[in-house]
């Protein structure tokens, strides 16, 4: 038994310490849970909340009162103990994933918020969206990679 804590508590350093904010416990468990892309867009989720935040999500979320990218993410910060509660609802959802990859990559090619956007509404013209607004343009946050 004290062996199992003691790996408990490495894999949630581990897991944890790469990000600007922690993660808690079962957010740890349910990131290392996942591959490929998926696991990819919540790890930049949780490492540029803020820039998600800017750009909408197209796959119909708002209906449950998501108002960005983000939303599909990130389930809660909790300021107070620098901890992120993340939400499972991006797991199978191509569209929430192709939108936070899609700003990871462009903005790593020098494209700005503003271009991110304009892009990413076009081509999810006809689906729905949060119709979120950006922030502060391109000053808002800076990008953890």
């Amino acid at each position: 038994m004290f062996f199992k804590k003691i790996n408990l508590i490495i894999f949630f350093f581990l897991t944890t310490q790469s990000f600007a904010l922690n993660i808690s416990s079962d957010s740890a468990a349910f990131l290392n849970s996942l591959n490929g892309s998926t696991k990819e867009a919540y790890e930049y989720a949780i490492k540029n909340p803020d820039i998600l935040d800017n750009f909408s999500c197209y796959c119909g979320c708002e209906k449950i009162k998501h108002t960005s990218n983000k939303s599909c993410f990130i389930k809660d910060i909790d300021q107070n103990n620098n901890m992120i509660t993340l939400t499972s609802h991006s797991v199978n959802c191509p569209i929430c994933i192709d939108v936070a990859l899609t700003v990871k990559y462009l903005l790593k090619d020098g494209f700005t918020f503003k271009e991110i956007k304009k892009l990413l509404d076009n081509a999810y013209k006809d689906y729905p969206s949060t119709n979120t607004e950006l922030k502060n343009n391109d000053e808002c946050c800076s990008e953890k990679s």
